[in-house]
């Protein structure tokens, strides 16, 4: 039979053919060596290229005195890569090594090249033993079965899968043997040493293999079910020491096994770690900053990373490289706070023992210096253990997250009370009728003011003072007597603009502007409704924070002047130069000296025990010898629905040490105490509180008396009585 198709066509056919296949070929070759050469030769470059990273130092933390509260641990974690664990040719080396040397004539061979020569000969035969055995015919068929022509399925063409595995499990059984003697730690038994491991051979396996993974995935293609990926970094151990982790390395390389990394891991440990929780905060497992300073200055803390470069060959071993790269690591900027941690010590101290006399929930004290708004001490409760994150409460210490709330939610002690609650202040706020009063002229400080009960807007409850009726008393007094008629009466006569523009002087209008978390802008209801004006001027229907509340008094003891709270004095570079000096800020003028000097009057008042208007609310905060001057807080806890609970407060005292010559500023509030032996109030709870710990304040600060014979006087008197009670308690 006769082909219609001439002789000459059909080779010129086959021609075309072969010049268009040839030609394909040759631009793949020259698009390879010429076009995309370099690109594909970093590509090759980089995979030979094995990078470590050199952590930086984080910058420390210290107070104002330069006290170190942080640390930087030294030490290294433990991670395997199972992608070269599970790389065959990766793993033949390891397996070479450990058999060649072991042979008697690996011992007597002494010169390199020679061993060198024996192991590549031993590696040669593990890989020619795993090769499949297969005709060309036999791969085709396979190549098909297993579909895509990536890297995984070209070496399951090349190598016996079965071989491979059982390779693996070798490999996996002697890095277990060569990291074995490093997991342990030495504990003290009795008078002796004893090594306790922390791993077991069998644990490093299973971490290497993930067996569960490996069977389920086994189970699943069986069913036709997807499968699960391995993780291929994975951690063995944290926390080995230097020394350790140099020996680990030593051991790893001599035994030309790849895929375990050694890698330096610092470690932030915090000296006090009881104290100064909530405004040092904590680094999460990657060291980077998750609360406090730690968090907020996170940019600053951290450094920069550096970096070092090895070029190995396909073998892994390290070649010699002029253009082997060093990056030196960049340390972190260190913060110097205005902390002083004597004053937080006490603080510490005393609000925790208030805290178990009243039986409080939560609670807080604030130190500011009133002249730069410097914060020098800030104690919520409860708090952390900052190294272990344990919860510490005026009960005691508890793991985290044993202790549930009234929800069933777990108490962290992550929440920081001085500046992220708002609560309704009562009595200290009325200082902002007085402060509006005064500062617009529209009264004066002794001007009389009618604190009798009355009622505002129609159907509303009458304003009173329980049940007392205090009648006509001169303003300084609405303050002394803490009159919530009085207050109101201020507030109204001032007008709601008047009195929200001193809202807003004072700086509640917005957020406190501290370098913490913190709970924003005060809560106001609205003010042009006279009921809710009424209620605003002595402290409920408005929501603020402690901090807020401190830097209200602040202002006043700083002479009318606000300063922003200050918390961090210096940053300071590694090299010890001052990167920042972060000078005190002034914000505004709220209100004139003169105001700012009748109002610290009017303050004084509420401690003294006699004069007119008679006894103040917070008698319980003198302190014979010392002029002090502050205002009490009482109110009634806010329910989530609206209304209010009976019998549940939030007291507080914002007091003035001293008041002639302010140097600090103390906020202390008690979120529903319990006493047994008074009525919760602002003054026969905080006001105490404050008292123990101004006492200790003069001591450590070497504050003078007003009047040194009558603190004189006072002091040998306490010191008697200190004894009396320590000899009847031996």
């Amino acid at each position: 039979m006769k082909t219609k198709i001439p002789f000459a066509n059909r080779c010129a056919w086959l021609c075309v053919l072969v010049l268009g296949v040839s030609s394909v070929i040759t631009y793949r070759l020259v698009e390879l060596q010429v076009i995309d050469s370099a690109n594909c030769g970093q590509i090759a470059a980089d995979e030979l290229i094995e990078k470590e990273r050199i952590p930086a130092q984080r910058g420390v933390i210290m107070d104002r005195n330069e006290e170190i509260l942080t640390n930087n641990i030294q030490n290294a974690e433990l991670v395997a890569n199972r992608y070269h664990l599970r790389e065959l040719t990766a793993v033949v080396d390891g397996l070479a090594y450990n058999q060649v040397s072991h042979t008697m004539e690996w011992a007597r061979t002494k010169d390199v090249a020679a061993r060198r020569k024996m192991l590549a000969k031993k590696r040669a035969e593990l890989l020619d033993n795993a090769r499949r055995r297969m005709t060309p015919d036999e791969k085709a068929e396979l190549r098909r079965q297993l579909g895509a022509a990536d890297a995984k399925t070209n070496r399951m063409l090349e190598y016996d899968p079965e071989v491979c595995a059982y390779y693996f499990q070798l490999h996996d059984r002697l890095v277990a043997e060569l990291l074995l003697p490093y997991l342990c730690r030495v504990e003290v038994d009795g008078n002796s040493l004893r090594k306790k491991r922390f791993m077991t051979r069998e644990d490093i396996i299973e971490r290497i293999a993930q067996t569960a993974t490996e069977q389920y995935n086994r189970e699943a293609k069986k069913r036709g079910e997807p499968t699960r990926s391995f993780r291929n970094q994975i951690i063995l151990a944290k926390g080995i020491n230097l020394d350790t982790a140099e020996k680990i390395k030593e051991t790893l390389t001599k035994a030309h096994v790849r895929g375990i990394m050694v890698q330096s891991n610092p470690k932030r440990s915090y000296v006090m770690p009881e104290m100064l929780c909530h405004v040092l905060g904590y680094v999460d497992h990657e060291n980077r900053g998750v609360s406090g300073v730690e968090e907020y200055f996170q940019s600053y803390l951290a450094g920069v990373d550096g970096m070092r470069e090895y070029r190995h060959n396909a073998r892994g071993q390290v070649l010699p490289n002029e253009d082997d790269r060093y990056l030196a690591p960049k340390d972190g900027l260190s913060l110097r706070l205005t902390i002083d941690m004597r004053l937080q010590a006490i603080c510490e101290q005393e609000l925790d023992r208030g805290m178990r006399h009243y039986r409080a929930k939560r609670g807080c004290m604030i130190v500011l210096e009133p002249h730069t708004g410097d914060i020098l001490a800030m104690v919520s409760r409860p708090s952390f253990n900052l190294n272990t994150k344990d919860l510490i409460t005026p009960e005691g210490t508890f793991k985290r997250s044993t202790v549930k709330d009234a929800k069933g939610m777990p108490v962290t002690g992550d929440f920081n009370f001085a500046c992220q609650t708002r609560y309704e202040p009562g009595s200290t706020f009325k200082v902002i009728a007085a402060t509006t009063a005064i500062d617009k002229h529209i009264m004066r400080i002794d001007t009389p003011v009618n604190c009798s009960p009355f009622s505002v807007g129609f159907g509303s409850k009458p304003i009173n003072d329980g049940r007392f009726n205090y009648g006509t008393q001169p303003m300084f007094c609405v303050l002394k007597k803490s009159s919530n008629p009085g207050a109101a009466r201020i507030a109204l006569a001032c007008k709601w603009p008047n009195y929200k523009e001193y809202i807003c002087r004072y700086g509640l209008d917005k957020s406190v502007g501290v370098d913490l978390p913190s709970g924003g802008a005060c809560l106001l209801a609205d003010g042009n409704n006279i009921v809710n004006f009424s209620r605003i001027a002595y402290g409920y229907s408005v929501s603020v924070s402690p901090l807020h509340m401190a830097v209200v008094y602040a202002t006043i003891a700083n002479d009318g002047v606000r300063m922003k709270p200050r918390l961090i004095d210096k940053i300071i570079a590694a090299d010890g130069s001052v990167y920042d000096e972060c000078n005190p800020q002034e914000v505004q003028r709220v209100m004139t000296s003169e105001t700012a000097r009748d109002l610290r009057r009017a303050l004084r008042s509420v401690t003294e025990s006699s004069g007119q208007g008679g006894r103040g609310t917070a008698t319980a905060a003198a302190i014979p010898g010392f002029m002090i001057g502050g205002k009490t807080g009482t109110a009634k806890k806010v329910k989530e629905k609206g209304g209010y609970y009976e019998g549940l407060y939030t007291v507080s005292f914002a007091g003035i040490l001293p008041i002639d010559n302010p140097q600090l500023v103390v906020m202390t509030v008690i979120d529903e105490p319990h006493p047994t032996d008074c009525s919760p109030g602002g003054g026969t709870v905080a006001a105490p509180i404050f008292r123990q710990a101004a006492e200790r304040f003069i001591n450590v600060l070497n504050i003078q008396p007003s009047d040194p014979e009558s603190y004189e006087r006072y002091r040998n008197s306490k010191d008697r009585t200190d004894q009396r009670i320590s000899s009847s308690n031996p």
